[in-house]
């Protein structure tokens, strides 16, 4: 009792300070854009297939880059896991480092890559392997290699911390009844990973919903998702209403998706015993 009063204590300036600089500013706002608008921005959002085509862009674009960082990300924590060479620590260095550098100056990096005139392009047309400029710039391909290069180190760091509490000596029982690799890997290794990589699609899914400045810069004007729109809203039409109602939309999907997955996340830790590996 006494130890789950002190968890409390220890919370509760985080909870008060998001309570009061957050939780209770967004009800207060969406109520009183109900009393005064009574969903007439909701309404003009959800009809208009313009506004549609762009929410449903930012929903395929984040599952897409979840998807990518996903299949990118597992092998890499999975051998930063379970290497034991000394380079283990410089391979954590590398994946956090990325952090130190702007989202800005990342994206800039990409047009000089992703450009008509970039070096990928220069590099397949000298060798010969295209005879034009692969349009890649102000694409959503653009966009989704932008923010995997984003997003990758949080998903990489939030699986390689479940595997890193996985006992081999799980995997050699497995191999010892027969099992071969593959089946090592998807009956014992993937599923005791599974919290791991549900927390990284939930890091990566919101991350890419709320992204700014990768889709302004490599997506272009005629590239829109929730996060331009919005500024699109403020900056050119200064829609305030409109632009908070499309906030609103985008805070209740975001949330939609993180209570699905930790549903999830929990059935599998009851399936796990509470988390717990053997």
């Amino acid at each position: 009792m006494k130890e789950k009063r002190n968890v409390l204590l220890l919370a509760l300036p985080c909870t008060l300070t998001l309570l009061i600089a957050f939780i209770i500013p967004m009800v207060y706002t969406f109520i009183k854009a109900l009393i005064n608008d009574n969903l007439t921005y909701y309404t003009k959002f959800f009809t208009d297939p313009f506004y549609m085509k762009i929410f449903g862009n930012t929903i395929k674009l984040s599952l897409k880059t979840t998807l990518l960082t996903l299949v990118l990300g597992y092998p890499s924590a999975y051998f930063i896991a379970r290497t034991k060479s000394k380079i283990k620590s410089i391979l954590i260095i590398a994946t956090i480092f990325p952090f130190l550098v702007s989202a800005v100056i990342r994206a800039y990096g990409w047009m000089v890559i992703l450009g008509d005139s970039g070096i990928l392009n220069q590099f397949l047309l000298n060798a010969g392997i295209i005879d034009s400029p692969i349009k890649i710039m102000y694409t959503e391909t653009a966009v989704m290699i932008g923010m995997a290069q984003l997003v990758l180190p949080y998903m990489i760091l939030s699986i390689t911390g479940v595997i890193q509490n996985i006992d081999p000596n799980v995997e050699n029982a497995a191999k010892s009844l027969g099992a071969n690799p593959v089946q090592t890997f998807f009956k014992v290794t993937f599923p005791l990973s599974a919290p791991g990589v549900i927390s990284g699609c939930i890091l990566v899914f919101t991350m890419g919903m709320t992204s700014y400045i990768t889709p302004q810069l490599l997506g272009g004007a005629q590239y829109l998702t929730m996060s331009t729109l919005v500024y699109s809203q403020i900056k050119t039409t200064y829609n305030l209403e409109f632009a908070n109602a499309i906030c609103y939309i985008l805070v209740f999907a975001i949330l939609i998706f993180q209570i699905v997955a930790n549903n999830i996340s929990n059935s599998v830790n009851k399936r796990l015993g509470s988390g717990k590996n053997a």
